[in-house]
């Protein structure tokens, strides 16, 4: 291989430091990278979080784009990089949808040396394995013009399983179900109003569908409130499942600290 060719082959590689993703809702990078080099997290090996049909699926990619190419290749060193886009991503599941984060006035690009994040979000309506392919430009600082590199690439995939929590819709019963703050740190109140005065049950599940919280809560008719705290938690997306008599409600919470 030639060396512009070596050189086009190791500029593409670092796309995978690009992936942007989200619906409206803004992500919130993890802290945890802050202090990295450079990196994207989820990588390829830990891959994106499952999802299942009809439950609202969201996860979060985290990524730093390295200011040096040599620091991906040695034989690069001083070959400088100004900043990554993401021209879009195809193959997602139908129901998700994918929008990005920018860290500058231009869509979906993110410069060197910044943590930045995305968001794939929506609610699934098809199982499958899908495979996606993410089309990113990166742009090079070659005698000091900025070069751009087009390149699809693949690696990523999202895996979409039946629905196994039971999702049901909101009914007459049961009303005005929210959790407040959302997202939170170490509690949120999760309100609803019922009809008439029961013992209502509520669970809490991961995004893989295990059940991690449960409660029985004797509500009265009207506004009630129910504080959860989040000790114990690992920071993510969680549903949380809502049932009095043959009525139940499914929602969603994000602990982010």
């Amino acid at each position: 291989m030639n060396e512009p060719a070596r050189m086009k082959q190791t500029l593409l590689s670092l796309s995978l430091f690009l992936v942007a993703s989200a619906t409206s809702a803004q992500c919130i990078p993890n802290p945890l990278y802050a202090d990295s080099a450079f990196g994207v997290w989820p990588d390829t090996t830990e891959n994106f979080a499952p999802g299942m049909v009809n439950v609202f699926y969201s996860d979060t990619l985290n990524m730093i784009v390295p200011q040096d190419a040599g620091e991906i290749d040695p034989q690069f060193a001083g070959l400088m990089l100004d900043s990554v886009r993401m021209n879009n991503i195809s193959g997602l599941p139908p129901g998700l949808a994918v929008a990005c984060n920018s860290q500058t006035g231009a869509v979906c690009t993110y410069l060197t040396g910044i943590l930045g994040c995305g968001v794939i979000e929506g609610t699934p309506t098809i199982e499958g394995v899908y495979p996606l392919t993410i089309n990113v430009t990166a742009f090079a600082n070659v005698l000091g013009n900025p070069v751009p590199v087009d390149y699809p690439f693949s690696g990523y995939s999202i895996v979409i399983g039946p629905n196994t929590v039971g999702i049901v819709e909101e009914a007459a019963a049961m009303g005005g179900v929210r959790n407040v703050p959302n997202p939170f740190a170490e509690r949120t109140t999760i309100e609803f109003q019922l009809n008439r005065a029961g013992t209502v049950t509520l669970r809490l599940f991961d995004l893989l569908g295990a059940e991690v919280r449960s409660a029985r809560i004797s509500a009265k008719a009207g506004l009630n409130r129910y504080v959860l705290n989040a000790q114990g938690l690992e920071d993510g997306l969680y549903l949380y499942k809502l049932e009095s008599g043959g009525t139940s409600f499914t929602g969603r919470m994000v602990l982010s600290r």
